[in-house]
């Protein structure tokens, strides 16, 4: 009898155990569903339209560097960016013949005039050239420049930009998927609150497509096009290094020649800028005239001797006597 009460005890106390784990299972569950529909409602309310599925969306994964995959296999299959650049300093006895030379090298090679000054420094002209030419064309522009005139100084750089190239390629693309997907969600937009902010999501997506799209351009045409800078000048005598004389007379003598050469072409210019301006110089030249005589002529009335004076009233003038020298 004992025996069967404690076998009926036993019975007893497993099934209130396996009663409560059973509620403690269901309370569990009640309440991640509970917590399930919580954040379905919190998360419909984040979307952008009342509604609709609130769908997180589709992200590019990223690699170990920190950047996307896609932008690293872009930015690895694409071509390296280069932006050339080159700048010419030039001299020619005969400006304008050196200046259709260049005219007709860059048509040649395709290539246009960015910008184009001449102006007159001195009493020879000058030009100021900003040269475009296809990048693959450059050697043989800079090859085919010393023709046209006397080169005195070259200097070239070449300016990798791959890395910001891809980049604002890579940025360019994810805008326009970011529109795509604005423009399918607005489609399915309900409010008016959810339309209008569809639509300024949309507004500064496409500034930024517009902005992305601008310096693609500009890098397009800089990679696309090397830029030569290229001064001309007109010169009596073209610059040429002197060479080294062997011994002291000859030093002196070529000491000489360079002073000689040197002071007949001042005298020149200063010959050519007094006929240039000789209106100006002969009006001056009256007005210093004027002054002396003007100066002379008071100089000399200080230096004339004062008038004698009157006699009084009342004394004789026959006992005036004047002055003695």
């Amino acid at each position: 009898m004992k025996k069967a009460l404690s076998l009926l005890l036993a019975a007893l106390l497993l099934t209130l155990a396996l009663t409560a784990c059973g509620a403690g299972r269901n309370a569990v569950s009640d309440e991640a569903t509970q917590s399930s529909d919580i954040a379905a409602d919190d998360a419909m309310d984040m979307g952008w339209v009342s509604g609709m599925e609130a769908t997180a969306p589709d992200l590019p994964e990223k690699n170990s560097g920190g950047g996307t995959s896609s932008d690293s296999a872009g930015a690895l299959s694409g071509q390296t960016k280069i932006i050339r650049t080159a700048s010419l300093d030039m001299e020619s006895r005969d400006f304008d013949a050196a200046l259709d030379t260049l005219d007709q090298l860059v048509s040649s090679l395709g290539g246009y005039y960015e910008s184009r000054t001449i102006y007159q420094a001195g009493t020879y002209p000058h030009a100021q050239l900003t040269i475009r030419v296809p990048a693959d064309k450059t050697d043989g522009f800079l090859a085919q420049a010393g023709e046209a005139a006397h080169i005195t100084r070259q200097e070239e750089s070449n300016q990798d930009v791959s890395e910001s190239y891809y980049d604002v390629e890579a940025r360019l693309a994810t805008q326009r998927t970011k529109q795509e997907r604005l423009l399918a969600l607005l489609e399915q937009a309900v409010t008016m609150t959810d339309i209008i902010e569809l639509e300024n999501a949309l507004s500064e997506t496409e500034l930024q497509i517009e902005y992305l799209t601008g310096s693609l351009r500009k890098y397009d045409s800089l990679i696309g096009y090397a830029t030569i800078t290229v001064f001309l000048q007109e010169v009596y005598k073209l610059s040429t290094e002197e060479e080294p004389a062997t011994t002291f007379g000859q030093r002196l003598s070529a000491a000489f020649s360079t002073g000689l050469r040197q002071g007949l072409n001042t005298l020149e210019e200063l010959v050519i800028s007094l006929a240039r301006n000789w209106m100006g110089l002969l009006f001056a030249a009256a007005v210093i005239f004027v002054v002396v005589v003007l100066l002379r002529r008071r100089i000399r009335r200080r230096r004339m001797p004062f008038p004698p004076a009157a006699p009084s009233d009342g004394a004789d003038s026959s006992d005036f006597q004047p002055p003695q020298t």
